[in-house]
């Protein structure tokens, strides 16, 4: 039988979190906080908004380092969305400190190949420009200094003390290479540094260590104090010129080259948070940013991190000027971390868990039916990555965290790594098919709730009883919960998911057992909710159960503590703000109605609200709506103008009026309708006499905000394309004076076909008349009339029917009316110049009636090309890399791109573990073709072949970036052969070569090199250390020899360096370039062979010693003297004995001649 823990590629009952989902950006000291940034480094997935942010801010900086100043970085994304982990990564891939173990932070990144070579243009930069340095950290809500509160993240990532006076400190010691002498000192004196720096007015022993590194500072302990205190005194706020000289004298201690400023970043997360609501906080941060950006020229990058963006908020948005490159976090990215740091299963089981989930379809499928949470067919795309979550289980705790949690604080399900992690572990023992329960978040959350109010502690009793009553047990305790959290659910406006607690509902969210089937829980759900209703434990309206709870809770204090929660919601009442405004625009332009031209053509507009500019539109007018909360005067009129004059856009800009009062208001209201749609109806008249002034209440709260509400919608202000503003006194009016502008711009050939009798064409048409035009005044050519050319050279040999006439003579750019376009066609059929047809057989101009005109296929004479056709293909070829044509080259290019296309078929697959080569069958139907019928059939086929090159073409560079990487594990593997580290790695590659699986989601790879590249790192260490130790046992052995005693130093080293017993260099495993090249040098076995030769090695010193100390004759020549009496006789004896005794002094023998 195979369990849950088997499909992971981690086992999660054998893994735990180290920072439990939260990054903290802090410098890491400890070696519990090494061990937490290498699981952070090593589990960052570089994908998504999260690769595209990185390089965007390296490519960023390293552009802009010839210039005078760095634009600012502004990192934004929902509470838990990967922020904090995001700039952490950041820093450390930006100096790239190296771990205990040799091991390197971009050695443990798995990044893209473009962004590695940013980090190695970085690294370049670094090494011309001082350095690479970075400070990083979250800046305290309640410091009083914004100056001091940014260099306190300074001083702690310098190794300094947080505090400014001991900082400023220790800064003036080391800049006076005082501080080595003054540290050892105190050390002698038993004393930690920065705790004793803590009392730096005070401490005996910083006077008595500061007098020992400069004795000429003070006369006595007490003066040192005195001039201590003078000199660094406790500040509560600084200047702009004492802030940025200590950041200069902080940076002169970290560049390797004097005088130079290092390549610098400075991160401060949360700054969102920090400044809140404080406009002088906003001012200080706004000058910090500018007055550093002045001084210390583009070598500084700023990067801070907030939930919101920075138009988001009337304080963030002052800081737009500065922080200038944005990055936006998305929770789609987030959930691709889940599912690659929790959720990754191995490559060989996928197959298996596959065909589990297939074989449960019907069961998950079924789940929260009419619901907008409910299975969908997109869920099959990540049923797999999501096991053993299923996507509609998700979605529930995501709606849940959001309601009982408005304040944000417990985050949203994506971001939450601990609660998908402990689920992943409650289910890891049992069989494959067995997924977690809906019902587990709320054990997960229960404390939180309980701690902010959300989960009252009469209703935790209440369900915690359940547990020992033996008729409800552990289903009732579990059911009580999931009803408490979907009573918990907004059940209007946008959040709505239409769920209820209905007994299908509730076990569709209990069903665990996929494989086992649910008949059984499913019987047994609505008895026990029987049960515990008729205990009066839960309360029945309907099909749907609430709880029972007693009539204790008092109305108003719900009222407010809603309220409260509901105004410090800036979001949520953003989101409700904007969703009344769209609500309200659209209820006061309902009644407008447009009729255009002549011909009197039926108009419409569509209402695009805030966003994206809107998409191109076939048959109205986008009316763009955007509100001063979101979006500046400025902005709309950049628009406008960038939009252009031939832009059918038509802009409007709703005023920021008497914003406080319409954010009080709309509190008040939904604080009101939360209570009311929250609370079960009550049984007892005091209740239903709290509920009805409730209700009261929200009705005067409903009037006074949609009073507001109008009187922003009154004062809109429009713009048309081009950015012009338009005013006619009113809305209606000066909306109408813009779209009927927009008319013309959207339809500019409507005038071509703008005629009252079309409609007696097509009636004189369908008659045989043999000059149907003549109705409406043209004498010439059927087949030179504007609108009968434009038709027939659209129709085509290739034919189209009438429905695609139609919608392509409506819509954009013509907008021409129905009676002109089956007039023109029937006028065509009865001149020759197109034939109709059903169904394969000719259709005679007397049996075309107009009902069947959509359904009829219509057909021209010849094949002729026409000038709209050869625009169209000329940009298809641009597109598809054949640009530049010269007039006439079309033909020969449309075959030229057809050949490029197959090539570029054959690149966007291969061999194993590479997708197969896709099919290419339109591309051999079209080259069958030749001349003018394969031109306007690619014409015809355009679209699908736009589809194709962009399709092959992204899958061929998912190709070309993915491949780097997989020539990584190839070596590995070939490096790692044989290693039992190793084993599972191989296992999996050769599972993704079966399934070629490069490029499935998610990528695999990333995790195999980590895996083979920690397997060598280790092999290679341990050989070496092994190494080390046999040479230092050796080495000890021959220096204890009496042989090699005797040797002269000289002579020692020199044999030490002949016979191969030199210090061996550890090799390099820092990157996983740098293993390979240590691998390929010097494998495990290289180690182990030396090893094994020490000895012999150490042995045959020994001998090449013996053999130097071997006896040697050494001729003395006696020198011929004539001596006259004793005292030259002795005195030539005395030199003749020293002669002697200095050659026989290495116990030489001596021959004198």
């Amino acid at each position: 039988m195979t369990t849950n823990r088997e499909v992971f590629a981690i086992d999660p009952t054998l893994r735990s979190i180290p920072n439990d989902g939260v990054a903290k950006v802090v410098e890491p000291r400890t070696p519990a906080e090494y061990e937490v940034l290498r699981y952070e480094l090593a589990s960052f997935v570089c994908d998504g908004e999260y690769r595209q942010g990185m390089e965007r801010i390296l490519t960023t900086y390293l552009a802009n380092l010839a210039r005078p100043a760095q634009p600012a970085v502004w990192v934004s994304g929902f509470y838990g969305s990967g922020k904090s982990h995001f700039v952490r990564v950041l820093e450390y891939l930006w100096r790239d400190i190296a771990f205990p173990d040799g091991a390197t932070a971009r050695g443990l990144t798995q990044v893209p190949a473009e962004l590695g070579d940013l980090l190695l243009e970085l690294s370049r930069a670094g090494r011309q420009h001082g350095g690479l340095w970075s400070a990083a950290g979250t800046l305290g809500a309640g410091a009083g200094s914004v100056r001091l509160a940014m260099l306190a993240i300074l001083f702690r990532s310098a190794q300094l003390p947080e505090q400014y006076a001991p900082a400023r400190f220790v800064i003036w010691l080391k800049q006076n290479n005082y501080f080595a002498p003054f540290a050892q000192a105190l050390s002698a004196d038993g004393k930690d540094l920065i705790r004793e720096l803590n009392s730096l007015y005070v401490s005996p022993f910083i006077a008595r260590a500061l007098l020992a590194a400069d004795p000429g500072f003070a006369t006595s302990e007490a003066e040192v104090r005195k001039l201590l205190r003078e000199q660094f005194p406790v500040m509560p706020e600084i200047s702009d010129d004492q802030f940025l000289q200590t950041i200069e004298d902080v940076l002169a201690l970290q560049t390797n080259e004097a005088g130079v400023t290092p390549c610098t970043l400075f991160i401060f997360d949360e700054l969102q948070q920090f400044i809140g609501e404080d406009a002088e906080r906003t001012l200080h941060v706004q000058n910090i940013v500018e007055a550093c950006s002045a001084r210390f020229g583009s070598k500084l990058l700023f990067v801070a991190t907030g939930q919101a963006a920075l138009q988001a908020t009337p304080q963030l948005s002052k800081l737009q000027g500065r922080f200038t490159v944005r990055v936006q976090l998305s929770d789609t990215d987030v959930e691709q971390v889940v599912r690659q740091v929790v959720l990754r299963k191995q490559p060989a089981r996928v197959a298996e868990l596959e065909g589990v989930l297939e074989g449960a379809s019907g069961e998950i499928s079924r789940h929260l039916g009419g619901t907008s949470i409910a299975a969908r067919s997109s869920d099959r795309d990540v049923l797999v990555a999501d096991y053993p979550l299923l996507p509609t289980r998700r979605r529930f705790w995501e709606a849940v965290l959001r309601a009982v949690d408005s304040a944000g604080m417990a985050g949203q399900l994506r971001t939450q790594l601990r609660i998908v992690h402990e689920a992943t572990q409650r289910v890891a023992a049992a069989p494959l098919g067995t997924v977690v329960a809906g019902d587990f978040i709320y054990g997960q959350i229960k404390t939180n709730m309980l701690q902010s109010g959300t989960l009252s502690r009469e209703i935790d009793v209440m369900i915690e009883e359940l547990a020992a009553d033996s008729a409800a047990g552990a289903l009732g305790v579990r059911l009580c919960g999931l009803i408490f959290l979907i009573g918990k659910l907004p059940d209007s406006g946008p959040s709505a998911t239409g769920l209820r607690a209905t007994a299908t509902n509730l076990a569709d969210l209990l069903v665990e057992d996929l494989a086992g089937g649910s008949d059984d829980l499913r019987q047994r759900v609505p008895l026990l909710l029987d049960d515990l209703v008729s205990r009066g434990k839960l309360l029945q309206v309907g099909q749907e159960y609430r709880l029972q709870t007693r009539e204790s809770a008092e109305w108003e204090h719900d009222f407010r503590h809603r309220r409260a929660r509901i105004h410090a919601d800036d979001s949520r009442l953003a989101s409700d703000r904007d969703a009344e405004l769209r609500k309200a625009f659209t209820a006061a332009t309902r009644g407008l109605a447009f009729a255009q031209g002549a011909s009197r053509t039926k108009r419409d507009f569509t209402l695009f609200f805030e966003g994206d500019p809107p998409p191109p539109r076939s048959d109205s007018v986008p009316v763009w709506v955007r509100s001063e909360w979101n979006t500046s005067e400025a902005t709309v009129r950049a628009d406008a103008q960038r939009a252009g004059t031939d832009s059918p856009i038509v802009f409007v800009l709703l005023p920021r009026r008497d914003a406080d009062a319409l954010k009080n208001r709309l509190a008040n209201l939904a604080a009101a309708q939360e209570t009311i749609q929250t609370r079960p109806a009550p049984a007892t008249a005091g209740g239903i006499e709290a509920r009805n002034a409730m209700s009261s209440k929200a009705d005067t709260e409903r009037r006074h905000f949609d009073l507001l509400i109008q009187q922003v919608i009154a004062g809109a202000r429009v713009f048309a394309g081009g950015g012009n503003e338009l005013s006619e006194g009113s809305l209606d009016a000066t909306l109408r004076l813009a779209v009927e502008g927009a008319l013309d711009r959207l339809f500019p050939d409507f005038a071509l076909a703008d005629h009252a009798q079309w409609g007696r064409v097509f009636e004189r048409a369908a008659t045989g008349s043999p000059d149907p035009l003549s109705a409406i005044g043209y004498q010439g050519e059927v087949e030179q009339h504007q609108v009968c050319r434009l038709i027939r050279s659209y129709v085509g040999v290739s034919g189209k029917r009438g429905s695609e006439v139609r919608q392509k003579f409506k819509g954009e750019g013509y907008g021409w009316p129905q009676d002109a376009i089956d007039g023109a066609l029937l006028t065509l059929v009865g001149a020759g110049s197109v034939h109709a047809r059903r169904n394969g057989h000719a259709v005679r101009l007397a049996d075309l009636q107009r009902s069947q005109i959509g359904q009829t296929e219509f057909v021209s004479e010849g094949v002729p090309i026409s000038a709209p056709q050869k625009i169209a293909v000329r940009a298809l070829l641009a597109t598809l890399g054949v640009p530049n044509l010269r007039p006439g080259e079309e033909l020969t290019a449309v075959s030229r791109m057809l050949e490029q296309l197959a090539t570029l078929a054959d690149e966007a697959g291969g061999a194993p573990p590479l997708p197969e080569r896709p099919a290419t069958r339109l591309l051999t139907e079209l080259a069958a073709l030749s001349g003018n019928e394969q031109f306007v059939a690619v014409y015809e086929q355009r679209a699908a072949l736009q589809a194709l090159f962009t399709a092959w073409q992204a899958q061929r560079e998912q190709i070309a970036a993915r491949k780097p990487a997989w020539e990584q594990v190839q070596q590995l593997q070939q490096a790692t052969a044989g290693l039992p580290a190793a084993e599972q790695a191989l296992e999996q590659i050769a599972a993704l070569k079966a399934q070629r699986g490069l490029l499935a989601e998610p990528d695999a790879v990333p995790a195999l090199i980590a895996t083979l590249s920690a397997a060598l790192r280790d092999a290679l260490n341990t050989a070496c250390a092994q190494l080390q130790q046999v040479r230092a046992q050796e080495l000890a052995t021959l220096d204890a020899a009496a042989e090699w005693q005797r040797l002269a130093a000289a002579q020692r080293q020199s044999l030490i360096a002949r016979c191969g017993l030199a210090q061996l260099s550890a090799p390099a495993v820092g990157s996983v370039a740098e293993l390979l090249a240590s691998a390929a040098a010097t494998p495990p076995s290289h180690f182990e062979r030396e090893a094994h030769a020490f000895p012999g090695r150490v042995a045959a010193a020994r001998e090449e010693a013996a053999r130097l100390l071997a006896p040697q004759a050494v001729t003395v020549r006696l020198v011929r003297r004539t001596l006259a009496g004793q005292h030259e006789i002795e005195q030539y004896l005395q030199e003749l004995r020293t002669q002697l005794e200095a050659a026989a002094a290495d116990g030489r023998s001596v021959i004198v001649l």
